[in-house]
């Protein structure tokens, strides 16, 4: 069976889209993740599809707009796990920062995935097709210098930004991951419990740490002794933070 060019066309934008939507994360790795909502949550990576240690992540297709953070919980090292209050007035930096590009981004996900294979597969007028691709270039160009003028309140180094600006031009899929990878690019100091603590809502740290218990009993079966007693200590921190305060009611 042979396809037609566009047909082509119309797979390798969308393969590129998963593509670029696809990560690797070890077993004691989180995303908590922030849309046009005033709240955040907590995303838990699948634990069927594993890879030299590491499990296959692939972000939710329809919502790239989606802003997210990589955080762990630790077992080692429990007098050193520290709440750092510089990354939760970070993260809200960043989310608030890029909320006008959250607008753009569903602009540019409808022009990309959905009005071009459109344009491709109905073979429909030059014209439209280079008025679209115009309009996308032109709102990746805004996107682009809106980061650049950002740059230091979304934490990004000068190089960081020019591999944005590289991946956003040369491949415009690509592009529509720019919130995602702008997000994920802030490395969170904070021990991923003490941070959910604070920032989750008192039903969604209740669900995180449900989630993460059900991970720590699958992680006991499979551990040595001296692994279980970290691993039962931890159960003990997470089952007592039940019973304190949460900031968000």
């Amino acid at each position: 069976m042979h396809l037609s060019l566009e047909s082509l066309l119309v797979l390798g934008i969308v393969g590129f889209y998963i593509y670029d939507s696809t990560y690797l994360y070890f077993y004691n790795e989180f995303i908590i993740k922030k849309g046009f909502k005033h709240s955040f949550k907590a995303q838990f990576i699948s634990k069927k599809l594993n890879f030299l240690s590491k499990y296959l992540v692939i972000f939710e297709f329809f919502l790239p707009y989606q802003l997210v953070f990589k955080c762990s919980w630790r077992l080692n090292d429990f007098k050193n796990q520290v709440l750092s209050r510089e990354d939760i007035e970070n993260i809200q930096l960043i989310t608030a920062t890029l909320k006008p590009l959250q607008f753009v981004n569903i602009i540019l996900f409808i022009l990309i995935l959905i009005l071009l294979p459109i344009i491709f597969l109905l073979k429909l007028n030059y014209v439209i097709l280079a008025i679209t691709i115009t309009t996308i270039y032109f709102l990746n160009l805004i996107n682009i210098f809106y980061v650049i003028s950002k740059r230091k309140k979304l934490k990004l180094s000068w190089s960081k930004v020019s591999q944005l600006a590289l991946d956003t031009f040369l491949c415009p899929p690509f592009s529509l991951n720019l919130l995602r990878k702008i997000s994920l690019n802030y490395a969170v100091k904070s021990e991923g419990t003490l941070l959910a603590k604070q920032i989750l809502t008192k039903k969604g740290y209740q669900d995180f740490l449900n989630n993460i218990l059900k991970d720590l009993k699958v992680l006991k079966s499979i551990s040595n002794q001296e692994s279980i007693s970290k691993i039962e200590h931890k159960e003990q921190q997470l089952i007592a933070s039940q019973d304190l305060s949460y900031k968000n009611e």
